[in-house]
C-alpha cells in the first residue's frame, strides 16, 4: 500500500511540475507580446513601457538569460528614451 501512495505522490508533483511550466509559459508570452506591441506604437504610454521591461527583466531569467528579451529590454528602454525628448 506504500508504493502505491508515493506513486501517487509522485504523479501528483510531476502534474504540478507540468502546471507551473505552462503557466510560466502562458506569462512570458503575454509580456512579450506586450513588448512587441509597444514597440509597434508609435507614441506607446510610458507607465506601460516601464511596467512591461520590469516585467521582461522579471522572466527573462536569472541563470539562463533569454536573449530575446535582453534584446526586447534595450529596445524598449531607448523607445522610452526617445519618448522623454
Amino acid at each position: 500500500m506504500e508504493y502505491v501512495t508515493f506513486t501517487l505522490l509522485i504523479l501528483f508533483l510531476i502534474f504540478i511540475l507540468m502546471v507551473l511550466a505552462r503557466i510560466d509559459r502562458r506569462t512570458k508570452n503575454k509580456w512579450r507580446k506586450s513588448a512587441y506591441e509597444l514597440l509597434e506604437t508609435d507614441i506607446p504610454d510610458p507607465e506601460e513601457v516601464l511596467k512591461t521591461i520590469k516585467h521582461l527583466r522579471l522572466y527573462g531569467g536569472r541563470i539562463r538569460r533569454d536573449k530575446e528579451f535582453i534584446q526586447l529590454v534595450a529596445r524598449l528602454q531607448s523607445k522610452l528614451d526617445s519618448l522623454e525628448e
